[in-house]
Formats: C-alpha cells, sequence, structure tokens
C-alpha cells in the first residue's frame, strides 16, 4: 500500500442547493491567480458566478466559511489560523474578499493562490488511457502520489498543492488541513482520499 495514497486527499466543491458558486471578478480575473504568484497589494475580489439568476429568482446563497472558485478553494480567517503556516514555495494564501449580490464586501477571506504545479505522481501508476511517456498533460482517471519523489520534499512543504503533468489537476491537501477543516465543521467542501477517488472529471 502507497502511504500517500492514503494520507492526502482531493479537495471539491459539495454541491447543494446552497452552494455558492464563486468567479472572480473582472480585475481579478485579469491577474491569472491560477499560474500567477500574486504579490503584495489589493486582495482577490470574488462574486457569485450565478448572481444575474439568482436575483431574477430571488435566490440568496449565504457566504460560509469555505467556498471554491472553480478549482480554488476560498477559506475565512479562523480557518487559516487553525491551518498555521501552510505556505510553500508552489502556494500562497492570498487575502481576499466575498462581495455578495448586493454589492457588499465581506473581508477576512484567503484564496489558495497555487501558481506551479508540484512534480509528484508516480505516472505509471496513475490510470490514464493510451499513457505514452514523455507528453506534457495526461487524462488521468486515477491520481497515485510517488513515493521517492514525495519523501524529498519536507511534509511541512506538501502540506498543499496541485499535481504537475494532470490536464485538469486538482487540489490535493494533507491529512493534517483536512482535519481543521472538519474541526470547523465545514460543509462546503468535500475531502476524498487519492487512492478512494477514480474516474476524476
Amino acid at each position: 500500500m502507497n502511504p500517500y495514497n492514503e494520507q492526502y486527499y482531493i479537495l471539491s466543491l459539495n454541491h447543494d442547493e446552497e452552494t455558492l458558486y464563486l468567479s472572480p471578478e473582472m480585475r481579478s480575473a485579469m491577474r491569472h491567480y491560477e499560474f500567477t504568484k500574486l504579490t503584495a497589494g489589493d486582495p482577490m475580489f470574488f462574486k457569485n458566478g450565478y448572481r444575474d439568476e439568482d436575483l431574477a429568482k430571488g435566490v440568496k446563497r449565504p457566504i460560509k466559511k469555505a467556498h471554491m472558485a472553480i478549482n480554488y478553494p476560498i477559506i475565512d480567517d479562523e480557518i487559516k489560523r487553525e491551518l498555521g503556516e501552510v505556505d510553500n514555495e508552489f502556494f500562497q494564501l492570498y487575502p481576499a474578499v466575498i462581495v455578495d449580490d448586493e454589492q457588499n464586501y465581506h473581508e477576512g477571506f484567503w484564496v489558495f493562490n497555487i501558481f506551479e504545479y508540484m512534480d509528484v505522481l508516480n505516472l505509471e501508476e496513475c490510470l490514464i488511457n493510451n499513457y505514452k511517456p514523455g507528453e506534457d498533460e495526461y487524462a488521468i482517471k486515477r491520481y497515485s502520489l510517488c513515493k521517492q519523489k514525495m519523501q524529498t520534499i519536507p511534509e511541512n512543504e506538501r502540506l498543499v498543492f496541485m499535481p504537475e503533468y494532470s490536464d485538469f489537476p486538482h487540489v490535493m491537501v494533507h491529512e493534517k488541513i483536512v482535519k481543521v477543516f472538519k474541526k470547523l465543521k465545514v460543509d462546503t467542501l468535500n475531502f476524498v482520499k487519492v487512492s478512494d477517488c477514480v474516474n476524476l472529471p
């Protein structure tokens, strides 16, 4: 058994009738936070991606302790404090503001700014259709973390990352991170062990 596939979890959004689907406002989207290390300055601004539809229907989605903007988690101050120091060479927590449907600003949030992918996969053990060594990206249906690669990285430097070589990389977090979210009873995110994740989108 690969211990790393048991210790790490893939993070995703919990979908229900109250789910708030966040998207960056234009002024923030232009900063390309998906692959750029954000520097000190304005926070990132996020809004309800379905604001117009919700306003037309009279639907109001609650702002909670944690949300996601596509693949990137957004957490509040309390979660950040409980997590402690989790930044690494490829990832940082960056200040964020959630703008509600009435244009009110909700500060005290932090977005996962993962600006570079981490080389941590054993591609030969991943489930990949028509795998051919040497390609830059693969449609990975099941991940497998590489023991040798993980062992060379100190644990505190790999608490949060996105894996390299995936054409649709997912956020992976150490079980220590998951314990914090569960302790604070976060109900907006799902965590599934890498070993249990199959048929990834």
